[in-house]
């Protein structure tokens, strides 16, 4: 009986990367796509919902970056499971893309056989898979284990920007937002820009992270 292949689809718009890492993973049980863009993406799993897994770049050059990308499969696409290659090691990198929902977050140093572990382990439901090139000391302050962080004041929140903050991180949109507190949708951009000013941030999805790190709201 014939195994399965897993569809992947691969996003990264450096043709030269996305080739060789097609061609070293060739020959087993996975059938790769590839686009180079986020709205190509979109476009492919629109017309291919059979899917697997989506492998993205963080840094794509056009239109938007790779972990606001994350955010709309994980809205549109919910059973198409994500993960992340990238060039990137920083710790403020990897918790955005653990918040947008991406189940492994791997360096492009990595292995040929790291990458397709990976790639199994995510397709299987495995969560959090970060393999040899990601410092384990990173992974551990992460999630808790530097009591330092962990213990910081919540940065001085109200109890509403602190429920609207955990809402965010939980991938509520503005709209759902205000309709969840029965408030304006320009209420909650006040709220918002309030919580950025508090973490002396320039995004929110900044705050996100740092927030996370702290242990001030949970993924």
């Amino acid at each position: 009986m014939e195994t399965k292949k897993l569809n992947v689809l691969l996003v990264e718009d450096s043709p030269v990367f996305a080739m060789g890492l097609q061609y070293a993973l060739a020959g087993g049980d996975l059938s790769f796509s590839h686009v180079a863009s986020p709205s190509a993406a979109l476009s492919h799993l629109r017309e291919h919902p059979d899917t697997d897994v989506a492998v993205v770049d963080i840094s794509i050059e056009s239109e938007t970056d790779g972990l606001t990308l994350l955010e709309s499969i994980r809205v549109a696409f919910p059973a198409v499971r994500t993960m992340i290659l990238s060039h990137y090691k920083h710790p403020g990198y990897i918790l955005l893309a653990i918040t947008a929902g991406a189940g492994a977050y791997l360096s492009k140093d990595s292995a040929p056989e790291e990458i397709l572990d990976a790639v199994h382990k995510v397709a299987g439901g495995s969560s959090l898979f970060f393999g040899d090139t990601i410092p384990p000391e990173l992974i551990r302050s992460l999630f808790g284990n530097d009591r330092e962080l962990r213990s910081r004041k919540p940065m001085g929140l109200s109890a509403k920007e602190l429920e609207v903050l955990q809402l965010i991180c939980s991938g509520y949109s503005n709209n759902q937002i205000a309709a969840a507190f029965g408030i304006a949708t320009t209420t909650v951009e006040t709220y918002k820009e309030r919580i950025k000013a508090k973490f002396g941030m320039d995004t929110i999805i900044e705050c996100v992270a740092s927030a996370v790190a702290r242990g001030i709201v949970t993924v």
